[in-house]
């Protein structure tokens, strides 16, 4: 245990307080005695600490009582090296107060007041645990599923996967965000922290799904508009896209942009002669933007007309009576 203690004493650059932490839950009522018997460390230590890895490993094996536990932090939480993060990520991969027990094991401990990691002499103990990783029973796509009817909360977390997320944008059309918020067990986001998202899949996984559940209802939507045109939905701009030309005028010509949770890239907003379709109500008070806006709920349409007059606007506007909306314009 002592070259245990003297090891992390030399690599540890942060707070006393930290690393007192670290050695009352690893030595319990023994973490006085070693403390005091871990001064005056040097760099001797930690190579001390790596000449000796598999009496460290067998010292970090006898104490780990949660195999599951062990396993799934070798197999996914080493990628999460800031503690509130990997905090978060035992909490999605279903282990709350696992942090905890990593830090009494030994598996991991602090090098610094934020960041904590499994020593490098673990490394055959990781390997041995990652072979014993219990089967996760769950699919990413499903957690996600119930909340997609929550534009809010997609586009929330769409943007914060891609990076582009608007929070100007994003209190216009549905308030201010969360300062906390898990989905599922697919991502967490707290404001101290940022997102985390299950460390058993990437964030580009996680994003995936998301699109495959956008693009599906943007699809539902784009048929129940039934609007003439070239239909697509669009990767790079995370929303279906309807390219309509009513009479081959400039005027009557345009892209209708039906998102059923709002995206935030940045080159959607500039096209042209740009119509927009949501899913959900009209917030109050209604966006102020240079673009026409449709929120669609069910079978209702709620209109937010363009500060200029808009003959594609006007057209949309006509179709969704025709084809059985109720239409309420401002």
């Amino acid at each position: 245990m002592l070259i245990e203690a003297r090891y992390q004493r030399a690599v540890f650059r942060g707070a006393e307080e930290t690393i007192l932490r670290d050695f009352q839950l690893r030595y319990g009522e023994m973490w006085r005695s070693m403390w005091d018997a871990s001064a005056n460390v040097s760099e001797e230590d930690v190579q001390t600490a790596e000449k000796n890895a598999d009496v460290l490993i067998e010292l970090v094996k006898s104490r780990i009582d949660d195999i599951d536990t062990a396993a799934l932090y070798a197999a996914f939480g080493r990628n999460l090296s800031l503690e509130k993060e990997l905090e978060l990520g035992l909490e999605l991969l279903e282990r709350p107060g696992g942090l905890e027990k990593l830090l009494q094991w030994g598996l991991i401990m602090h090098y610094d007041d934020e960041v904590v990691a499994a020593p490098p002499y673990l490394a055959k103990l990781l390997i041995y645990l990652t072979q014993r990783t219990p089967s996760l029973q769950y699919d990413i796509r499903e957690e996600l599923e119930p909340y997609s009817n929550d534009g809010a909360t997609m586009a929330f977390l769409e943007g914060l996967l891609v990076g582009d997320f608007n929070i100007e944008l994003h209190r216009e059309f549905y308030g201010e965000p969360p300062r906390r918020i898990k989905i599922g067990r697919a991502a967490i986001y707290r404001s101290d922290v940022g997102l985390v998202v299950n460390p058993a899949y990437s964030s580009d996984e996680v994003l995936n799904a998301i699109l495959q559940i956008k693009e599906r209802r943007a699809e539902a939507l784009a048929r129940a508009l039934s609007l003439h045109g070239e239909y697509e939905f669009s990767k790079e701009y995370r929303c279906g896209l309807q390219y309509l030309s009513i009479d081959g005028t400039a005027e009557k010509s345009g892209v209708i942009a039906i998102c059923p949770w709002l995206s935030y890239r940045r080159k959607l907003w500039k096209i042209h002669n740009l119509i927009l379709v949501v899913e959900g109500k009209r917030p109050t008070p209604q966006p102020q933007t240079r673009i026409g806006i449709i929120f669609i709920k069910g079978g209702e349409a709620e209109v937010v007309k363009p500060p200029v007059k808009s003959k594609l606007f006007e057209y949309i506007v006509d179709t969704l009576y025709s084809t059985g909306f109720s239409v309420l314009e401002d």
